[in-house]
């Protein structure tokens, strides 16, 4: 895996980070990231508005899983910041072990448009492909959001649906769209 002191370098100086040491100062970076995608509307688990106290729990949850090598932390990081991050939750099934789970997708806010959606799933490719040597990706994304049409330009399809599964208000119910993309 790439270590955060040597990251693997993509253009515009967006620099790949696979598993970097978890650290608070790490934790914050993410939990900070994860409220501003959040309360810009972003589909990343949590409906706005949300604050740090709430998302920190949930990003030392899953960084629990990076720092045990159950799951694969994969961030872009420009300058001091990081810009983008997702993790490639693995399956606790034997049988299940050629394919992972992207969670927790997300680009600063105030980077969207800029193209770095598809240099995170480039690095998430990349490291699935050579690093944990998988077959496919899958991801859920919520209705309503466009996302799914992202996902579609990037190789996934989509493979199901579980209808009104995301709760957004009292009447306000989204689908869960199940999207699958195979590398080999």
């Amino acid at each position: 895996m790439t270590d955060s002191s040597t990251p693997e370098a993509t253009p515009a100086g967006v620099a790949v980070l696979v598993d970097p040491p978890v650290t608070a100062a790490l934790v914050d970076e993410l939990s900070h990231l994860w409220v501003r995608v959040t309360n810009a509307g972003g589909s990343v688990g949590f409906v706005p508005p949300v604050n740090i106290d709430e998302v920190r729990p949930h990003t030392v949850s899953i960084l629990a899983r990076v720092i045990d090598r159950t799951d694969t932390l994969v961030a872009l990081k420009e300058g001091a910041a990081i810009v983008a991050w997702c993790v490639l939750t693995s399956n606790d099934s034997p049988p299940r072990q050629g394919w992972r789970t992207m969670r927790h997708v997300q680009v600063d806010p105030t980077r969207q448009g800029g193209g770095l959606g598809g240099r995170l799933l480039a690095a998430v490719d990349h490291v699935a492909r050579e690093e944990l040597k998988l077959d496919a990706l899958t991801l859920k994304v919520r209705s309503g959001t466009g996302a799914d049409a992202f996902y579609r330009r990037h190789g996934f399809t989509e493979v199901g649906r579980l209808p009104r599964a995301v709760r957004m208000a009292e009447d306000d119910y989204r689908d869960d769209i199940i999207m699958w993309r195979e590398l080999t």
